[in-house]
């Protein structure tokens, strides 16, 4: 997952690099300043964080705890619910709204589950079109209609014929309407109230396509949205041809709501699950620098070296085949979680032991790996 968002940040971390072109272990806080506003972090948000940075030169560990402070909303708790699951998707036009839509199914799809799609925006005949011609392509069911047609009704029709069919999941599209649009936004709320009438609770979920090329403007865009629906999370496209990819850390702490996926590109499979600490972690990864530290294990392999803040690719493979196996995944540099109840854990490199740790809220260790474990005896 690190790799989809290091390549998705491509261009914004080209960015950075052009004001920051050499890593170091600590920068300053102009320096920090200088660099999110390449990525165009908002300068509000900037200076929060400044407050919140005490030392004059700033390490990566410091600033990633700040960044990840923006993100706290980002977890997303899914409602109880009887299938069908219901996804209504809004966004205005030219955000990548339908083709995420065929990316979405085609996840759900991949799970084994089924997918009918709606095609409610019956305000363009050619937005019927694309997306009857994803459901083909897809080859997944799709109730529409003419256009013009009451997009209340399509929607009511596609969740009927989800749940006599015994279907998984429905996603209904909406018209690509600007949010200063009142008829548009009042038909928005209609398609709600019509959806929950043709299934209790539904739509379970609706979500918000945001263009991630557009940055920081578009948060005034989803402000209104979240006010017409009451927005339940976030898609953000095209993260891989922007370089304001900082802008996420923006929206996300503007409109406390969930970044449920990222587009990283324009395959099915690059629509990816948002995680904000591989997120965060490709983000600093272009500007600061591993302490490197020289470290003798023990005397079985005393010609070999473990530097345990820059390990090699067969020492970091080796480290996390370790911490599977005792039933944990890899987020990122920083956390796993585990497989078992999915609670999410810290571990870190704690030098003076030479040893990465696993580590309880409260600071106990949980699991301890040797570093000397992951240097194969020659």
């Amino acid at each position: 997952m690190l790799d989809y968002f290091t390549k998705g940040l491509k261009k914004t971390t080209d960015a950075m690099q052009n004001v920051a072109p050499k890593k170091k272990i600590k920068l300053s806080k102009d320096e920090i300043e200088d660099i999110l506003l390449e990525a165009d972090v908002e300068y509000a948000l900037i200076e929060i964080i400044e407050r919140e940075l005490y030392q004059d030169e700033v390490t990566r560990e410091q600033l990633r705890s700040k960044l990840l402070m923006t993100l706290a909303y980002a977890h997303y708790k899914e409602p109880e619910y009887s299938a069908p699951f219901v996804d209504l998707v809004v966004g205005v036009n030219g955000a990548g709204k339908t083709t995420t839509i065929a990316k979405l199914a085609k996840r759900y799809l991949d799970q084994g589950d089924r997918v009918l799609l709606g095609a409610a925006d019956t305000f363009r005949a050619a937005a019927i079109e694309q997306l009857t011609r994803w459901a083909e392509k897809l080859d997944v069911p799709i109730v529409s209609s003419r256009q013009g047609h009451d997009p209340s009704a399509v929607a009511y029709d596609a969740i009927e014929s989800a749940k006599a069919k015994g279907f998984e999941h429905v996603i209904i599209d909406t018209a690509g309407r600007l949010h200063n649009q009142k008829n548009l936004a009042n038909e928005l709320k209609k398609i709600v109230r019509i959806c929950d009438k043709a299934h209790g609770g539904a739509p379970h979920r609706k979500l918000l396509i945001l263009d991630g090329t557009q940055g920081n403007s578009a948060i005034a865009q989803a402000k209104a949205f979240h006010e017409i629906i009451n927005i339940d999370g976030i898609i953000i496209t095209k993260l891989d041809g922007t370089a304001k990819g900082g802008s996420v850390f923006s929206i996300a702490y503007a409109l406390e709501l969930p970044i449920l996926y990222v587009g990283v590109g324009e395959q099915p499979e690059h629509l990816v699950p948002f995680n904000k600490y591989a997120f965060v972690d490709s983000f600093l990864d272009a500007i600061f620098e591993d302490e490197e530290i020289k470290v003798e294990v023990s005397e079985k392999i005393a010609a070999k070296i473990v530097n345990i803040l820059a390990l090699r690719d067969e020492e970091r493979k080796e480290l996390y085949r370790l911490i599977n196996s005792d039933g944990f995944d890899v987020l990122s540099k920083h956390f796993v979680r585990d497989q078992r109840n999915w609670n999410e854990y810290k571990y870190v490199a704690n030098e003076e032991l030479q040893q990465f740790q696993i580590l309880e809220r409260n600071g106990d260790i949980l699991h301890a790996y040797d570093a000397a474990l992951l240097v194969k005896e020659s």
